[in-house]
């Protein structure tokens, strides 16, 4: 069976694993549930839209791919730089920017007053408990927001594979509890996929798979753990579900239909969020012509305009006459058509086909581990904005942080066959 498996399944997933295009590979399925989900929503009428993007996307891709590969002088400035920004002493650079990050966690939970979540339990008042979960980033001055977002997105998934990958265990088993209580207390749910995502990747690639069977349990388990907290209908009560019951019903097994609703929010709904966007913009919204960029509407001198906030009461109304505020997040080419339309649609592909040719070039021919660390990123594409992702988001700083240790990586790289 495991002959049969090698020759197969393995060989398959080793080809994928370690071709140069694996992420456009991925990106293209991206595409495609948006597509279905889109389609589902609205027919075809918006297709054209995601067809087109999906043309530019691909034509620039490869065009400079083909430029690049012929370019001898380019990729030795890129060699260059890269050999610049690797760190030789990785070890006491590793274990000093842990013990940073453990300080800044520490000043973060006294700076709020307490772990959230911890605030969440004792409470059975789920507005209360949205409000918590608000008041992390609200409450919060830019900075200290930035730095959490840094921490969460990026500093703590890479500091946990890296361990991982050096098979140092003690200080692993240290870096990933700690990383694990951090991403839990904020009372969502996505700072832990976030940070546990390419570590679960990269043993499941490796073959450890009593590794990654215990990651996925500890994920599976924290997030409904998560879910219990931020529903106090499991835990004997909602006093605040009781006054609104004239709008929505409480649910009976609301931890049930969270956990099977995962798969639609994950594959379904940016399509659908998509369609909504088109639906509105510009029937309802105007194109925003440059205002819903920070650095445009600055030099316009026009006020900046955020539809994913402006958005959430026209496409979730009834949340919104609860009293709830949030974002309706969208695929990153979305906030280009929100601005631009069509030019938009095109120059979004353009720029993110190129981005995606850059980290080629980054990882050079170091594919397995590029899929390891950019692969989260490349799905989250589906419902974020790239400015947002490559910032804020942590992808800019954990492909930074790669080519920091990218030495120490190395002999990973060279020996990450999984066939």
């Amino acid at each position: 069976m495991k002959n049969l498996l090698d020759k197969t399944l393995y060989k398959w997933i080793d080809l994928f694993c370690n071709h140069r295009h694996n992420l456009l590979l991925v990106y293209c399925v991206v595409m495609l549930f948006l597509m279905i989900g889109l389609v589902s929503d609205s027919g075809a009428q918006y297709l054209p839209y995601l067809l087109v993007y999906t043309a530019v996307f691909l034509i620039t891709y490869f065009l400079n791919e083909k430029f690049l590969k012929q370019s001898l002088s380019l990729q030795k400035i890129i060699s260059g730089f890269i050999s610049k920004v690797e760190i030789n002493k990785v070890e006491i650079f590793s274990m000093s920017l842990f013990v940073v990050t453990v300080f800044f966690m520490t000043a973060h939970f006294i700076y709020l007053g307490g772990v959230p979540t911890i605030r969440a339990w004792f409470s059975h008042d789920s507005f209360e408990i949205y409000s918590i979960r608000k008041s992390v980033t609200a409450d919060s001055n830019a900075l200290m927001n930035y730095l959490s977002s840094f921490t969460l997105r990026a500093i703590l998934p890479f500091l946990v594979l890296y361990f991982y990958q050096k098979s140092n265990w003690k200080i692993f088993i240290f870096v990933f509890l700690i990383s694990l209580f951090y991403c839990m207390a904020f009372v969502a749910k996505s700072y832990l996929v976030t940070a546990l995502i390419p570590l679960l990747i990269f043993s499941f690639l490796k073959k450890k798979y009593f590794h990654v069977v215990a990651f996925a349990v500890l994920i599976f388990g924290g997030l409904n753990l998560l879910v219990f907290i931020s529903n106090p209908a499991l835990r004997g009560g909602d006093v605040y579900q009781a006054t609104v019951q004239g709008i929505i019903e409480p649910s009976s097994n609301e931890l049930g239909k969270s956990v099977t609703g995962l798969a639609d929010r994950t594959f379904f709904l940016p399509g659908i969020i998509v369609s909504e966007w088109f639906k509105v913009i510009p029937s309802e919204k105007p194109f925003l012509k440059g205002s819903g960029y920070h650095i445009i509407s600055d030099l316009k001198g026009t006020e900046f305009r955020d539809y994913s906030a402006e958005l959430y009461p026209v496409i979730f109304p009834d949340y919104a006459k609860r009293g709830y505020a949030g974002s309706v997040n969208v695929a990153s080419f979305m906030y280009d058509y929100a601005n631009f339309g069509w030019i938009g649609i095109i120059y979004s592909a353009i720029i993110l086909a190129l981005i995606f040719v850059f980290v080629n070039l980054i990882f050079d021919e170091n594919n397995f581990i590029k899929l390891c660390i950019n692969l989260f990123y490349v799905l989250v594409l589906s419902s974020s904005s790239f400015l947002t992702l490559a910032f804020s988001g942590g992808w800019g700083l954990m492909i930074l942080l790669f080519l920091f240790f990218r030495k120490d990586f190395f002999q990973e790289i060279k020996t990450s066959s999984i066939a």
